[in-house]
C-alpha cells in the first residue's frame, strides 16, 4: 500500500514538473463560478487593455447577461456596459472612488439616466472593506438619481431644485459695535 502511494506521487511529482510554469505576470486571466441554481459566470480579465468582461448563463447554457468593464491601474472597475443575453445596451455603470482609491459606491443606470441600484462600500478603523450595502431605487420614484455635470464657475441651483424666493423681512436695527479688543500680540508689543 505504501508504495502504491509513493508511485503515485512520484508519478503526480514528475508531471507536476513536466508542465511549464505560467509566467507571473499572465495578460489575461479567466475564471469560471457555478451558481447554486445551476447557472454559471464567467470572467475573463485582460490586463494588456485593462478590461474585465464577465458573462452569466442560466442552467440550460443560454447567455443571459454580459457585464464589460473599463479597470484603472490597480484593476478596479471604473465604469461599464451591461448587455442583455441578446447583446442589447441595457443599462451602464459607474464607480467612484475615495482619495485612499478605494471603491465607495457603485450606481448602475437604465437607459434613460436614472439610477435603479447604488452598491455602497465601506472600510473600518484599519482599512478593511465591511459588507457592501445593496440599495435598489426604483427609477419611476421621484425625485431619482441623475447623473449630471456640476459647473464650479457658477452658483446655479443644482438640477432639479427649485431656488426658494426671498421674502422681504423687515430691517432690523443693527446693535452698536463693541470695542474691538486688541490682539495678544498688539497687547504684547504695544502696537
Amino acid at each position: 500500500m505504501k508504495t502504491c502511494s509513493a508511485f503515485f506521487v512520484l508519478l503526480w511529482v514528475t508531471a507536476a514538473a513536466a508542465q511549464p510554469a505560467a509566467p507571473a505576470n499572465t495578460p489575461i486571466v479567466a475564471k469560471s463560478t457555478y451558481h447554486p441554481d445551476n447557472s454559471h459566470s464567467e470572467t475573463i480579465v485582460d490586463k494588456t487593455t485593462n478590461e474585465l468582461i464577465e458573462s452569466t448563463y442560466n442552467s440550460g447554457g443560454a447567455l443571459v447577461a454580459k457585464k464589460h468593464y473599463l479597470l484603472n491601474e490597480r484593476g478596479l472597475p471604473t465604469q461599464g456596459h451591461i448587455y442583455d443575453g441578446r447583446g442589447n445596451l441595457v443599462a451602464r455603470s459607474q464607480v467612484y472612488f475615495d482619495a485612499y482609491g478605494r471603491a465607495t459606491e457603485m450606481r448602475s443606470f437604465n437607459l434613460n439616466g436614472q439610477c435603479y441600484q447604488q452598491v455602497v462600500y465601506e472600510y473600518d478603523a484599519q482599512g478593511a472593506a465591511k459588507k457592501p450595502k445593496v440599495v435598489n431605487v426604483d427609477p419611476r420614484a421621484a425625485p431619482s438619481i441623475k447623473p449630471g455635470v456640476i459647473d464650479f464657475t457658477q452658483n446655479p441651483a443644482a438640477p432639479g431644485m427649485v431656488v426658494p424666493q426671498q421674502q422681504a423681512v423687515p430691517a432690523q436695527p443693527k446693535p452698536a459695535a463693541e470695542p474691538q479688543k486688541k490682539s495678544f500680540f498688539k497687547r504684547l508689543f504695544g502696537k
